[in-house]
């Protein structure tokens, strides 16, 4: 039995006998047959020296780690084609290859798919979207595992996402649907009411990453999740801010390892040519949730509106809170854990009790793709990675790259306060609170789209920063025009303060092209992956901890002083710092992780030269 070819070079092309590495039963059948002698003359011979050449030649289908099974046996299907076509090699062929046409002569049809079968291919069928051209090489066992991962895993990450974020930002739709006057909320206290919530989360945010991996992750983000669904449906007995207060910090503490912990699953399942679409598409749900929010508070409204003696916005709290249960407890099942340690409620086995949706042979190759792109699988962070991650530059770059994307729109969440703040010529509101809460919706679709469009581009095209540039260059546009309008609202039209709302969800794709950059940056560090993820939101919630009451309080709503040009100064910031990344990165690290990646794959292909036959 032959081995891969050890240069991964290309065969010359010549006679046979010049291919070294052609396998050696091949060489013995043809080296003694006329037909070498006669050269390029023969179309035949032609044909016959590019199917062999082909064979000890390593192309794409090598990386999926089937081209060594190919390798072993494409020899013998090119002499069963030759013989099917009346080859002068035909004797040498057939007594080579006997055997095997004796095997498939008294192989079994196919077996008819299954009903679960046939069921899991129409539902996997409509994900191909999320695949580029260039994994249509893997697999076919490798794309059945990527197709489960987007049902389970990323389908559950999506509705808890939009869920988390209806939770979330239900707080603003109450304020303007009547929380507000029930509680005799008359200065910031929304504010306040944010700043609680992300004290909380930002405290345990970076505890519950390293958390993560000591405990399960299948245990703890749905245990985090039924807790805070608890939470969701008491606030809507509060009295007063006070409690609202209290609730709030426990919201903050239950949610916190929620879009970490997910992101943080996608970096060991998904690879660099799939991981910014999955991203993106999870990253998009907050804006589904805040589309749901809307639409649920305009049909509680109009429904549910003092039912059983409650407000419409108190029975938002409570419907959140018992949606936020019913995902909850799935997640014991969807989530898989990691490739070196699954999820033994995910695996389906004949022992198995829960009929889960992976295999072992799934996890295997989920493993064998961690290898192939030079990363590594999960490790508990100890005391000595924290160390050896604080003192590296990525760990503090990273974050303020993060925390100035994040912040520098961040005044599309006060479209709703814009729109309740809006006064007619008479001094009436302009916008009903049905509108209040509908309007945005449209906004928050704008999001979705233009957050795919990033991300699937971002894989497409293989680049990060151009297109984060891009989004900074877009978002400076609406900074600019409500700096102006907020400062001149009488000589601006309130139009120009309209479409730079809108034109500001156009720019909200960042996050997770951000957090595919840092992929790529650290993919031999899973420690130090893990713990900057969580650097970077922790850093996000410590600084709207105290800056949303000072650059935007509620009490200056829609003419805020100068929270627009604080703005325009962290989309600058943004763009200059994806220009110093990616020049250090092209210059830098990424020499250093092809050499990396070189070394592991030459070391990959060494061991994966013996086959089955050569163990025998």
């Amino acid at each position: 039995m032959s081995s891969l070819p050890q240069d991964g070079g290309h065969q010359p092309s010549g006679s046979l006998s010049e291919g070294k590495d052609a396998p050696a039963a091949t060489n013995t059948a043809f080296e003694n047959t006329p037909l070498l002698s006669v050269g390029r003359q023969s179309s035949r011979c032609t044909d016959l020296n590019t199917s062999i050449r082909s064979r000890n030649d390593p192309g794409p289908s090598e990386s999926n780690g089937f081209y060594r099974v190919r390798q072993a046996h494409g020899a013998d299907e090119d002499h069963d084609d030759l013989a099917e076509a009346g080859s002068p090699l035909e004797p040498h062929a057939r007594q080579l290859d006997h055997p095997r046409q004796e095997q498939r002569l008294n192989a079994k049809p196919p077996r008819a798919l299954s009903t679960k079968q046939r069921l899991w291919n129409t539902i996997s069928k409509p994900l191909v979207f999320l695949q580029r051209d260039g994994e249509n090489e893997r697999s076919p066992l490798e794309k059945d595992l990527v197709r489960r991962l987007d049902v389970f895993l990323l389908t559950f990450g999506c509705i808890s996402q939009v869920i988390k974020y209806l939770d979330q930002t239900n707080i603003s739709s109450a304020y303007v649907s009547g929380m507000k006057e029930d509680l005799q909320l008359n200065g910031n206290e929304l504010n306040y009411f944010l700043t609680f919530f992300s004290i909380s989360y930002c405290l345990m945010l970076i505890p519950s990453q390293v958390i993560i991996t000591y405990v399960r992750p299948s245990y703890w983000l749905p245990g985090l999740e039924i807790g805070w669904g608890f939470v969701t449906a008491l606030i809507a007995f509060a009295q007063n801010a006070n409690q609202i207060y209290a609730l709030r910090v426990l919201l903050g503490l239950f949610e916190s390892s929620a879009w970490p912990g997910m992101m943080t699953l996608f970096m060991y399942w998904y690879t660099p040519l799939e991981l910014a679409k999955r991203m993106g598409f999870y990253h998009s749900c907050q804006a589904l949730g805040s589309m749901m929010s809307g639409a649920l508070q305009v049909a509680v409204l109009e429904s549910l509106e003092g039912k059983w003696g409650l407000r419409g916005w108190r029975w938002l709290f409570i419907i959140n809170g018992l949606l936020t249960l019913l995902i909850g407890f799935t997640g014991f099942f969807l989530i898989p854990d990691y490739p070196n340690s699954p999820n033994p409620r995910s695996l389906s086995s004949p022992h198995s009790r829960y009929g889960g949706w992976l295999s072992n042979k799934h996890v295997e190759i989920a493993e064998d793709r961690l290898k192939r792109h030079g990363r590594t699988d999960s490790k508990k962070i100890t005391w000595r990675a924290a160390k050896r991650t604080f003192r590296m530059w990525i760990a503090y770059f990273i974050p303020m790259l993060y925390i100035a994307s994040v912040l520098a729109p961040y005044g599309y969440n006060y479209f709703n306060i814009f729109l309740k703040e809006l006064k007619s010529e008479n001094g009436r509101p302009r916008w009903s609170v049905e509108e209040v809460n509908s309007i945005p919706i449209l906004g928050n679709g704008v999001n979705v789209v233009f957050v795919w469009i990033w991300a699937i581009l971002s894989d497409l095209l293989q680049t990060r920063w151009t297109l984060l540039v891009a989004q900074g260059v877009i978002g400076l546009i609406p900074c600019i025009i409500m700096s102006v309008w907020t400062s001149r609202p009488d000589t601006t039209p309130v139009s120009a303060a309209y479409a730079s709302y809108f034109m500001t969800y156009m720019s909200l794709g960042t996050a997770p092209l951000i957090m595919s950059w840092l992929s790529d940056i650290l993919p031999q560090d899973s420690e130090a992956r893990t713990l900057i993820v969580g650097y970077s939101i922790a850093g996000v919630y410590a600084i709207l901890t105290w800056s949303q009451v000072l650059i935007w309080p509620a009490s200056q709503a829609p003419y805020y002083h100068y929270a627009w040009q604080i703005s325009i100064v962290l989309w600058i910031l943004v763009i200059i710092m994806c220009w110093l990344l990616n020049i250090i990165d092209v210059r830098i690290l990424l020499p250093e992780r092809l050499a990396a990646k070189s070394r592991a794959s030459r070391q990959g292909l060494l061991s994966s030269t013996e086959t089955p036959e050569d163990d025998e």
